[in-house]
């Protein structure tokens, strides 16, 4: 027996070991989604928004090149000369005219990839959920790509901008041609570069999809294969899901789906889109340069329109969002700030008169920002409505 316990003790020792070592190499085995979402999302990001990146990340070797000098001077000028000061703008002027509490989940509808707006009115929510027909793109990995895709893949993200940074909207037409599901410039790619911008951190990224069933689930590798124009038999809506926080701060999520949400496309191939949404509710809705798509009832979208209004406790939308005929003073207490005359030549058909009577009675006076599609100096407008 005495001679056998030096052994069993050096077996002891060994064991904890040996399983520190299994511990380790399998650290180093993770699956590239686990170890990207210690910091590589968040090194993406910084590295397509043109930051400074952290001297341990491995994207830091390409940001010597001239190419990519350039690139971060044009990102990092186009959005501090205008986008930034305006959303800086948005804030200031929010901090007077905001509600004393709006629900933590934020709906925007017709968003496209434009994260950054919302957050300069609601920066602290819970969850943020967009929709429009861009596709989702994948979750972006400079990592696996060769220095010609990177610098293609960044030359996409420059010209998906472009529009946005100038004078703070997407022209959905424009995006459906430029943005890539493949390359470094998606949805999901221009989601990252928001939030970097304003300074937020990304801590986790994956596809998602709303199945047939209207759960949430995990997103497939073939997702983007899928079109909103050729919907799938399996009614999967593809998406994608961002986890990030401000300084330390909350997890937060914004998750992008995309679908066609016309009355007949939602109710044939997406029907459980929308009891999807109006699980999540009640919420607080933002609509931005909304294309005037709720204002029709010729192409039909009533059944998206009815959804926002029941789902929605306080709505911040500039005039081509929800008719303010659809906003009855016995259902929603309306303040109007900025001006409204018409809208822009091409949609020169949605002018609303009762509305421009009211702003023209209620404003609380001029916007000293851009919103929508009237972004020039003292042009906008912007409605506010809680429901009762």
């Amino acid at each position: 027996m005495k001679t056998i316990l030096p052994l069993i003790k050096k077996k002891a020792a060994i064991i904890p070991l040996f399983f520190m070592l299994i511990c380790i190499s399998s650290a180093f085995n993770m699956p590239r989604t686990a170890v990207e979402a210690a910091g590589t999302y968040n090194d993406t990001a910084l590295f397509l928004a043109g930051k400074q990146l952290p001297s341990r990340s491995a994207l830091k070797k390409y940001t010597t090149s001239s190419y990519y000098r350039s690139y971060r001077r044009q990102i990092q000028t186009g959005f501090n000369r205008f986008q930034k000061p305006n959303l800086n703008k948005m804030k200031r002027w929010w901090l007077s005219h905001k509600p004393a509490s709006s629900p933590d989940n934020v709906l925007y509808p017709f968003s496209g990839p434009d994260v950054g707006n919302v957050l300069a009115f609601f920066p602290n929510k819970k969850s943020y959920t967009m929709f429009g027909l861009e596709q989702p793109g994948r979750i972006p990995n400079p990592y696996n790509m060769s220095t010609a895709q990177i610098h293609k893949g960044m030359n996409g993200v420059q010209s998906s901008l472009n529009t946005i940074l100038r004078v703070n909207f997407f022209r959905t037409k424009g995006m459906k041609k430029k943005l890539g599901s493949k390359s470094l410039n998606g949805v999901a790619s221009l989601i990252f570069i928001f939030l970097s911008l304003n300074d937020y951190t990304i801590v986790d990224a994956r596809r998602v999809a709303i199945n047939s069933a209207g759960s949430l689930v995990q997103g497939r590798a073939s997702d983007h294969k899928i079109k909103w124009e050729h919907p799938p038999a399996s009614r999967r809506i593809p998406g994608i899901e961002v986890t990030f926080k401000k300084g330390n701060g909350r997890l937060q999520k914004v998750r992008y789906f995309m679908l066609n949400v016309i009355d007949y496309a939602v109710t044939k191939h997406s029907p459980q889109f929308l009891p999807y949404i109006k699980a999540g509710g009640p919420y607080t809705t933002f609509l931005k340069s909304a294309s005037y798509l709720m204002h029709n009832d010729k192409i039909k979208f009533t059944k998206v329109r009815a959804a926002v209004l029941s789902s929605s406790s306080f709505i911040v939308q500039d005039d081509s969002g929800v008719p303010l005929r659809y906003l009855p003073s016995s259902r929603w207490t309306v303040s109007f700030h900025g001006v409204y005359d018409r809208p822009i030549p091409l949609f020169g058909h949605r002018t609303q008169k009762d509305l421009k009577l009211a702003m023209k009675k209620k404003s609380t006076g001029v916007l000293p920002f851009s919103y929508g599609y009237d972004y020039r100096k003292g042009e906008s407008n912007l409605i506010t409505a809680r429901k009762k």
